[in-house]
């Protein structure tokens, strides 16, 4: 009895019928032609197929950049189930294959040999539902034949349509939303005409990104924290799965949420409103996009001072450990010299530093930073351009068109202006870590902070905070234990 494969290849859930629909016509056939069915191989963008939980595409006409058996380096379409589907009749699991139009097995010629070989080889039986594919028994050389001129047909399709849909986004590109999921940030116009989609903020989302921006910019706050504390407040992202470090960061390196378009590297103003001011964005992707920056990936902490605490003995940075029945503690990383209860300790310094931020003199720690009145947008195009010039005089010397000499002149006078933009751009980005707290009570900006962001502030204020060894035997929690030194002030035991 023959066994079959049945192959589906989904490419757009919201334009086609239901899998189920479909699954059942290729059983129908199967069951007319008299085939058993081995099993069922559903490709399809509905398929978690990557590792940070994205959809796989299940294009059989885009091809990627892989790695062959032999080490050299070939275009081929990426489809697992495609493969597996081969190496069912090659290894003689299957004797035949239904799907259900040629075009939806295959639209490369190279996967069409590579199924015509599998079929030669294992003499087994194609087909499908529209009468596109057929081989029978390893496939007659008519078959076969017709086989390759529709592989070839379906190839010419693709192309033809990829190449206007190319043309039309670059046509479309500032005067229309290119369509497909929605940014974050952002919610489509429902009534806007078909080639001028337009785009409206979300305001909850949008304060989303404004947070992230400042926490970033302003209070040097991680990404693995800013996106730990959305998943503690349950945030979700645009597709309802949970934040990473990695999705927080390439939302916010899209210029859509600058107002922007982007089509094969030039930015252009789009039809939609910005939620960041471009210089921010700027300031936000030359930062995550650094080479040198400095990635924590350590877990993001869960206590106000840990980390920052330091033992009162030997001066070793402290940590909150929990075990057993006792609560939750501040205790050394490389000592047992002190513990102390963490909750207390947090309270505590929480409380003076409202009080600190609630004094008279608060008004000279809020008042906004100077910030030197250069044009910021200016200095970060021409900082691209002259790195762009850089390395294509580097691709100059590589072939030969440019001597040494010439080469190094060039670097010279590249890096002297880039050292000079780079000095001009770090004074004006000045951090403004408690921008929140102005004009606004203390103790109520604070409750509202998230804990990364109340750290920042508590760091901003505080130069150190030492955790002294207390009496034994002595329960309560004692506040001199916690010796405080105000930056710029000196140590102190409170807000004083």
């Amino acid at each position: 009895m023959t066994t079959a494969d049945l192959y589906m290849r989904l490419s757009d859930a919201r334009l086609e019928e239901a899998l189920d629909g479909r699954e059942a016509k290729l059983r129908a056939m199967a069951a007319e032609l008299g085939w058993t069915v081995h099993r069922v191989i559903t490709e399809n963008d509905l398929t978690s197929g990557n590792a940070d939980g994205s959809l796989r595409p299940a294009s059989a006409f885009k091809r990627q950049k892989i790695t062959l058996p032999d080490g050299s380096i070939g275009l081929r379409t990426v489809r697992p189930g495609f493969r597996s589907m081969l190496n069912d009749l090659t290894s003689g699991r299957a004797d035949a294959i239904l799907a259900e139009d040629l075009d939806r097995l295959l639209r490369q010629p190279r996967d069409g040999e590579d199924l015509l070989d599998a079929v030669e080889l294992s003499r087994a039986s194609a087909r499908s539902l529209s009468g596109s594919l057929t081989l029978t028994d390893g496939g007659t050389d008519a078959e076969r034949f017709t086989a390759r001129i529709m592989a070839a047909v379906a190839n010419k399709f693709s192309a033809d349509t990829a190449r206007r849909v190319a043309a039309a986004r670059e046509r479309l590109t500032g005067q229309s939303w290119h369509g497909g999921q929605r940014p974050y940030g952002y919610r489509h116009d429902p009534d806007a005409p078909k080639y001028h989609k337009r785009l409206f903020v979300n305001e909850d989302e949008a304060a989303v990104f404004k947070a992230a921006a400042a926490d970033i910019l302003d209070r040097d706050i991680s990404l693995r924290a800013i996106a730990r504390d959305l998943r503690d407040q349950g945030v979700p992202a645009a597709t309802g799965v949970q934040w990473a470090a990695s999705t927080l960061r390439d939302v916010l390196l899209k210029p859509t949420v600058a107002g922007l378009a982007a089509y094969k590297g030039e930015l252009r103003p789009g039809p939609w409103p910005a939620i960041l001011e471009r210089d921010v964005w700027e300031r936000l992707r030359d930062k995550l996009t650094d080479p040198g920056r400095q990635t924590n990936k350590a877990n993001a902490p869960r206590w106000l001072v840990s980390k920052f605490a330091r033992c009162g003995v030997c001066g070793c940075t402290l940590h909150v450990t929990a075990g057993g029945q006792r609560p939750p503690a501040y205790s050394g990383d490389e000592c047992n010299h002190v513990s102390r209860n963490a909750r207390f300790v947090d309270d505590y310094i929480a409380r003076i530093v409202v009080a600190r931020l609630s004094q008279p003199d608060a008004a000279d720690l809020l008042r906004p930073p100077p910030r030197p009145g250069v044009d910021t947008v200016k200095l970060r195009a021409e900082a691209r351009k002259l790195r762009a010039r850089k390395a294509a005089q580097v691709r100059l010397h590589a072939a030969g068109d440019l001597d040494d000499a010439d080469l190094a002149a060039g670097l010279r006078e590249f890096r002297t202006r880039l050292v000079k933009i780079d000095a001009q751009l770090a004074a004006s980005d000045q951090p403004d870590p408690l921008a929140e707290f102005r004009d606004n009570p203390a103790a109520v900006v604070w409750e509202s902070l998230t804990l990364p962001r109340k750290r920042a502030v508590a760091q901003v204020l505080i130069e150190s905070i030492t955790i002294l060894p207390t009496r034994k035997g002595r329960r309560a929690f004692d506040p001199d234990s916690v010796a405080v030194t105000w930056r710029g002030q000196g140590a102190s035991s409170a807000a004083s």
